[in-house]
């Protein structure tokens, strides 16, 4: 049995005792309570094609918490045509994931043109052998 171990709370700073989450229960009750302000908003009918920031204003819930329920999934919004939050490098409006589509795959090729720049990456079909070697040996 592993004993729980004391942490700070992410977004206060106290001490806890961190077994769950990482904040403190005061918080997570106050993080509940402002998603169901934030759900409760939206369940209203009149509000179909809010955005981000007209539910912040009316719940009185940051922004950036409210991207963080999208983000972590806690609201769906591809039911909301105008609900989604900036992609962290180019500012297009997403629903899921921390940059859109195009960065995505824009960084993932600077990466691979890095990688062979460098030499640094390991050839794949050497990686295939030898992970077949070590799966046969365990297999014996």
């Amino acid at each position: 049995m592993q004993s729980a171990q004391l942490d700070n709370c992410l977004y206060c700073g106290r001490l806890y005792i961190k077994e769950h989450s990482d904040c403190c229960l005061d918080c997570f009750k106050e993080m509940e309570q402002q998603l169901l302000r934030v759900t409760d908003f939206l369940a209203k009918d009149k509000n179909g094609d809010v955005t981000v920031e007209m539910i912040s204003e009316s719940t009185d819930v940051s922004v950036k918490r409210i991207a963080g329920f999208i983000r972590d999934g806690r609201i769906y919004a591809e039911d909301f045509p105008n609900l989604g939050y900036p992609c962290a490098y180019c500012g297009t409006l997403i629903k899921k994931q921390i940059l859109c589509h195009s960065c995505f795959e824009g960084l993932s090729l600077e990466i691979e043109h890095s990688i062979r720049k460098d030499g640094v990456g390991v050839n794949r079909q050497t990686a295939y052998r030898e992970s077949q070697y070590w799966r046969l040996k365990q297999e014996k």
